[in-house]
């Protein structure tokens, strides 16, 4: 013999109709109307081949069949129903954000092109970038992983994630044009058209303390060097075939990988400058695999 179990709609209204005490409470608790619970009662009935109500007499009791099989039933689903009322309040809790904070550059060109994988690595949290030029902005201290490019701070706990390497970089076509490879001398320096970004800030470079470091003189007219607002707009002229920028090796490497860019020489290093991360709460379950997991990608 071929056995169909009832409906679980059928087993819920009957469930509900014995707790209650009547079929309008149940379908008033179900969102259902009455004849909907009669009905599935009726068939739940029709299915165990047995009468579970005594319907004589205008009133509505369980047999002793439907006393036992509620008795047994019940129990299943109320655990039933609360499980499902579980796994629906999890699933409204909002997921952990984990905030991390950066310089324009840094965001836009090392942390927007890893935000896939990060979120591929880490799919129950949500990131937020936060923008931040001023080493002193309260949002790099405030936020749950802080991205700082300066030099060393021993008061600060912080991770080195990339040494300084600063180096000027241009599209190959200009290059081409340019006639040059390789180390650039003075000489050729100064015929470049030389990008920039406009920002009053010690922590950067500019070509006039790049060339000092380098141990060359820079002879351009200041007026000959182009300066840009930030540092994407400097690296998408100096993409656009229009100069020569300084490059910033974390910043350019995908860039210099891709080979829309070429790197030429001297390379300069300060000591103990460069991209540094710390955390908010050092030892978070949540934001501690994030800092390392941007350890080891950004390095």
């Amino acid at each position: 013999m071929c056995y169909s179990p009832p409906s679980m709609k059928s087993l819920i209204a009957f469930e509900a109709t014995a707790r209650l005490g009547s079929m309008t409470a149940a379908a008033d608790e179900e969102r259902a109307t009455q004849p909907t619970i009669s009905q599935r009662i009726r068939a739940l009935e029709e299915t165990l081949g047995a009468p579970l109500f005594d319907r004589q007499g205008g009133r509505l009791t369980l047999t002793p069949l439907g006393e036992s099989f509620y008795r047994e039933i019940a129990p299943s689903l109320k655990t039933i129903r609360e499980a499902c009322e579980r796994v629906i309040h999890q699933g409204e809790r909002p997921s952990p954000c984990v905030s991390i904070a950066a310089g324009a550059g840094f965001t836009h060109l090392c942390l927007l092109p890893l935000l896939p994988s990060l979120k591929q690595a880490f799919p129950t949290l949500t990131f937020k970038l936060v923008t931040v030029d001023r080493a002193d902005d309260p949002e790099l201290q405030a936020a749950d992983v802080a991205i700082r490019f300066g030099p060393y701070i021993p008061q600060e706990e912080a991770v080195l994630l990339a040494s300084e390497a600063v180096f000027p970089v241009c599209s190959p076509d200009y290059a081409h044009s340019q006639d040059v490879k390789g180390t650039l001398t003075t000489s050729q320096l100064s015929r470049l058209t030389l990008l920039h970004q406009d920002i009053k800030d010690p922590r950067w470079l500019d070509w006039a303390q790049w060339c000092q470091h380098a141990g060359m003189g820079l002879t351009t007219p200041r007026e000959e060097v182009f300066a840009y607002h930030n540092y994407a707009l400097l690296l998408n002229a100096a993409l656009a075939h229009q100069g020569v920028a300084l490059g910033w090796s974390p910043l350019v490497k995908d860039y210099l990988a891709s080979g829309q860019l070429v790197a030429l020489s001297p390379c300069v290093t300060r000591e103990d400058y460069g991209y540094w991360l710390s955390v908010k709460h050092h030892r978070s379950a949540v934001i501690a695999p994030v800092s390392d997991w941007l350890i080891t990608a950004v390095g």
